[in-house]
């Protein structure tokens, strides 16, 4: 939004954005149209005329209905990727990153001067292949934020957006749907892990109880481990001398992991998982398979996959139960056969298990630590995958259960009406046992006046009552408790 400034030399000056982003100023002249002086009113005045009149038309060029200023960069979209790539992109360690953005923006932003690429025309692109369904709503949120990243690592000083307003600050973002993701539970670490060849046993038994992404394991150096604190300080990704999220950290080492890091420890070399000859292990390796194939072997299935075996029939359907049908749904024949799928568990899904497991038992605040997240919302939304039973276990341990409640969560109506089992009496448990009793002072029931009871205090209960249990209003003087 613009403003009018009044400097100290008494000149009027309006600020304002222009249609390309760039920050504009203009000072006002000291006489009017009639060629008299302005006053300090009428100054006023004109500027806030002249800003409502700029901002009007850098309002249309930004929607494309006027054209853009030609006072502005000449550097091309595709240009513009490549130099924040060279200079900063790079060291997000993900080498399929810029070919993303090249695939999906290049066609219809490559080739424009950054001074014709609007806030209209980078949601119109994303519009359209929203429509087309290419890509989904999680992965057009990542090429909103990558886009976003690149303006304002370019809008810093002697950047070649420098001073301008970014872009894609006003493109809306899509609705996403989270995927569910397959993790290990902390009983199915031991399982996997002996199921795991002896030479890979050490980094993924590194990633399920230290939660290190793979590029950290194998650039994890032997000096970087203590067992005198019982920590080890990760500051590498592979070769480079920066992780991922370029933090330095010390990470404390669970008694679980001990023997493991020890038996790693034998190895040539500075590094902890090096190759035969002692060298770093090569970029191109990838575990996921490895790791799958464990999973499979210690029989953590995620369902069945029933088919036909008739000619031509190729009926095929994933189910959770493991009983095929007597005949083929398809073709009527009893040629249906049911085939184990293994879990499908990617090897940095290790790193969200061992986050759902810190936060399961510690919270969240500890799992922020561990996983060395800056924000908690992350560790909270994308590595904290709790589901109702860990969310019914933490609200019984939060108000306990009292007497006459089913372990399925469902009150039991009658003994909460009664009076001995309102909140405060002898019979109403913190802790769900008899031995935690909180008893309340022995209060006569002529001194309490009208009390609301239950979820509306009327008779009968309502039909959203939460408890759908009767309620009703007490209000009889009777004899003291």
């Amino acid at each position: 939004m613009g403003s009018v400034m009044k400097r100290k030399s008494g000149r009027t000056v309006i600020q304002w954005i222009d249609g390309s982003g760039r920050q504009r100023q203009e000072t006002l002249p000291r006489n009017g149209k009639d060629g008299k002086p302005l006053t300090e009113k009428g100054a006023e005045r004109e500027g806030r005329n002249r800003l409502v009149d700029y901002e009007g038309k850098a309002r249309r060029q930004r929607q494309g209905l006027e054209p853009l200023p030609t006072a502005s960069l000449d550097m091309l979209f595709d240009q513009l990727v490549d130099w924040w790539w060279e200079s900063h992109g790079q060291a997000l360690k993900s080498p399929a990153i810029r070919g993303f953005l090249k695939k999906h923006l290049s066609p219809k932003l490559g080739r424009l001067p950054l001074r014709e690429v609007t806030t209209v025309k980078i949601e119109g692109v994303l519009t359209e292949k929203e429509a087309k369904g290419e890509l989904s709503g999680r992965s057009l949120n990542h090429l909103r934020g990558f886009m976003h990243n690149i303006y304002e690592f370019a809008r810093k000083e002697g950047g070649p957006w420098a001073g301008r307003t970014n872009p894609v600050a006003d493109v809306s973002r899509r609705k996403q749907e989270e995927p569910a993701r397959n993790i290990l539970t902390v009983p199915e670490f031991e399982p996997v892990l002996d199921k795991t060849p002896s030479t890979w046993r050490g980094p993924v038994a590194t990633a399920v109880y230290g939660g290190l992404r793979e590029g950290e394991i194998f650039g994890l150096l032997k000096a970087d481990l203590d067992f005198d604190a019982l920590e080890l300080r990760v500051h590498r990704s592979w070769d480079a001398e920066r992780t991922k999220d370029n933090k330095v950290a010390r990470i404390p080492i669970v008694p679980q992991l001990v023997p493991f890091l020890r038996e790693a420890m034998k190895s040539s070399g500075v590094f902890v998982f090096p190759k035969a000859d002692g060298s770093m292990q090569p970029r191109e390796l990838r575990l996921g398979k490895i790791l799958r194939r464990a999973i499979a072997a210690a029989g953590l299935l995620g369902g069945y996959e029933h088919r036909c075996r008739a000619w031509r029939c190729g009926w095929r359907e994933q189910r959770q139960d493991p009983t095929a049908p007597a005949t083929c749904p398809r073709c009527g024949k009893p040629t249906a056969w049911s085939k184990p799928i293994p879990r499908h568990v990617r090897f940095h899904d290790t790193r969200h298990s061992f986050g759902t497991a810190v936060v399961r038992a510690a919270g969240t605040a500890v799992a922020q630590k561990a996983l060395r997240h800056s924000d908690v919302r992350l560790t909270i939304h994308t590595y904290g995958h709790l589901d109702t039973k860990d969310v019914r276990a933490g609200l019984t341990g939060a108000f306990g259960t009292p007497s006459g409640t089913t372990s399925a969560g469902g009150a039991d109506c009658t003994e909460l009406q009664s009076s001995e089992r309102s909140p405060g009496s002898a019979a109403w448990t913190a802790s769900g046992t008899a031995g935690d009793q909180m008893e309340s002072p022995a209060t006569p029931r002529e001194s309490r006046g009208q009390v609301m009871v239950g979820e509306t205090g009327f008779e009968p209960a309502t039909p959203w009552s939460r408890t759908k249990c009767s309620t009703r209003l007490s209000h009889s003087p009777t004899e003291a408790l």
